[in-house]
């Protein structure tokens, strides 16, 4: 009878995911947890997205028992903005927090509108936490949850190395997690069920030591609980892609795992050459894929090719062997970078490269280069040109927790992590948070963060990008000019390059101009983000109601 009653509960629970906007590339992590949340808590899900739904009405027509967020540190003001108005309108309502902040800081449970944080990989800690909720366990010992009782008993006044002990080992075998529920989404943002692109993640993990990127305090953090790359078998891969398909309209699939194959050991089964055949026989549509310059090669090619691959993004992040390889750590030469590019080139692979602008170097060893800033921005520019990159984003580098590059900036006097996180932008092309940049600098990043991309499209317009266009200071040809020019470059060259797809005439349209209220809302994301929630400081442990 006890069990009955406390399934009975479990399904009664409803968990609400808000996200601020939805492109066309499916929420991942949000379609997973609601799987895990349906199948194995038995809770109620929904999904509200504030470009597409009221979520203050959405909010009061659910009355969600739990409100899930992702905060990310370039917009976890936006993620508390959701959580106080949840707090408002549903009297009772629990918050739980993840992302990739929480993994790094954990200091957003001491915010009221917070109830739970939850940190690194939350598959079993996520599903546990729901559970104890519904039956009116405790909570706090669940191994990577935070709460307001052991946050303030145990964990606040502790180094994050001791906090490390709280999280649980790493999931391995990928295979026992649910299919992806992406009704969650579909239901209530039809323009993605429409969109023939689905995406698609076969491994988590990363083993390399970027330093704009989480994964090497990630790989710390689990240092000793497991392998830092899993994935899944390539049978589940298939199965699952062919469920897919067989529901949804589909004509392109983009795997969107960090590095889409890493051999673990030498001894290890050929996974890549399992999934090459399996996929070919299969699934039978064209396909993206992530990698880096130093790891493909020709035999890949060779055998990626006729199963499917179209088109694929390796990352040169700078053309400048000193930042690409000193400051941020890529380990890669220029000579791997070209013959990389050359090989997809003329295997008739379409590539996407990504690069960063304004990385700061110290004076000193600007001075011993012989160069500027911009300058190094340009090289970058130019390798893209050099490699015949497809199609190229070219983004303003920001700290973010967890990164070694934050610490290289806060130890240099740029950025403060304790004062400057609230302050970074959604948008990777806004202007640098970094205060050793002069406003001229940071318009030029500005202006080439948008024309890099124009540039990649018509490549002769080189010389007048970086000579002139550059250089312009006026903010209203950045937005009205630049950026408008960049959207039609990347529209065009995503769509007929990269992601090739039939949409017909009507759809296209559709997509283009969703696409463009994308890109702004980006850009200006609203003017009441920012203001900054109260914190919470009890002097004894805050008590936390269950639902």
């Amino acid at each position: 009878m006890e069990m009955m009653r406390e399934k009975e509960t479990m399904r009664s629970m409803r968990v609400m995911f808000i996200e601020m906007i939805v492109e066309f590339i499916d929420p991942m992590q949000i379609e997973l947890l609601s799987a895990l949340a349906r199948e194995r808590a038995g809770c109620t899900t929904y999904f509200s997205v504030e470009q597409e739904h009221n979520i203050a009405e959405d909010l009061k027509r659910i009355r969600p028992h739990i409100v899930a967020l992702s905060a990310k540190t370039g917009g976890y003001t936006t993620t508390l903005r959701y959580a106080r108005l949840a707090k408002k309108l549903v009297p009772g309502v629990l918050i739980v927090v993840g992302g990739p902040h929480c993994t790094f800081d954990q200091t957003l449970i001491e915010y009221n509108e917070v109830d739970f944080v939850v940190a690194g990989e939350g598959d079993d800690a996520w599903v546990e936490l729901l559970q104890n909720i519904a039956s009116g366990k405790s909570v706090d010992d669940i191994k990577n949850v935070f709460t307001k009782n052991n946050w303030f008993s145990r964990f606040k006044n502790v180094t994050q190395i001791e906090r490390y002990q709280h999280m649980s080992d790493r999931l391995e075998d990928l295979d026992k997690l649910p299919f992806l529920d992406r009704e969650v989404v579909y239901t209530r943002v039809p323009h993605l069920a429409k969109f023939p692109m689905r995406s698609y993640m076969t491994s988590r993990g990363c083993p390399y030591q970027c330093t704009y990127c989480f994964e090497p305090k990630f790989n710390q953090m689990y240092r000793g609980k497991g392998h830092p790359y899993q994935r899944y078998s390539p049978e589940r891969v298939v199965e699952e892609l062919r469920y897919l398909i067989e529901r949804y309209p589909t004509q392109f699939i983009k795997f969107y795992d960090d590095i889409f194959w890493i051999r673990k050991t030498v001894e290890e089964e050929p996974w890549l050459e399992q999934f090459a055949k399996l996929y070919q026989k299969e699934i039978k549509l064209p396909f993206f894929l992530l990698t880096r310059c130093n790891i493909l090669t020709e035999d890949h090619l060779k055998l990626l090719k006729p199963a499917g691959l179209h088109s694929m993004t390796m990352s040169i992040e700078a053309g400048n062997d000193y930042v690409r390889n000193e400051v941020i750590k890529r380990h890669m030469t220029r000579e791997d970078i070209l013959r990389a590019f050359d090989l997809c080139y003329q295997y008739d692979v379409k590539t996407f490269a990504n690069s960063i602008l304004a990385i700061p170097v110290r004076p000193e060893i600007l001075k011993q280069m012989g160069k500027s800033n911009i300058e190094l921005d340009i090289e970058s520019l130019d390798i893209n040109v050099r490699s015949h990159v497809t199609f190229g984003e070219f983004t303003i580098i920001h700290p973010y927790a967890g990164c070694e590059f934050s610490e290289y900036v806060e130890e240099n006097g740029w950025f403060s992590q304790k004062d400057d996180f609230k302050k970074l932008h959604h948008s990777y092309q806004s202007w640098s948070p970094l205060n050793c940049f002069t406003q001229e600098e940071k318009a030029q990043q500005v202006n080439l963060a948008s024309l890099g991309t124009v540039c990649l499209a018509v490549p002769w317009s080189r010389n007048m990008i970086v000579n002139v266009l550059i250089k312009v200071k006026w903010r209203w040809v950045q937005e009205y000019i630049y950026h408008p020019l960049y959207f039609l470059a990347k529209g065009y060259l995503m769509m007929f390059k990269i992601y090739p797809m039939n949409l017909g005439l009507l759809n296209f349209w559709h997509m283009a101009v969703r696409a463009w209220k994308n890109e702004v809302n980006k850009r200006s994301p609203g003017k009441n983000l920012y203001d900054e929630p109260e914190i919470v400081t009890p002097t004894k442990p805050a008590q936390v109601a269950n639902a």
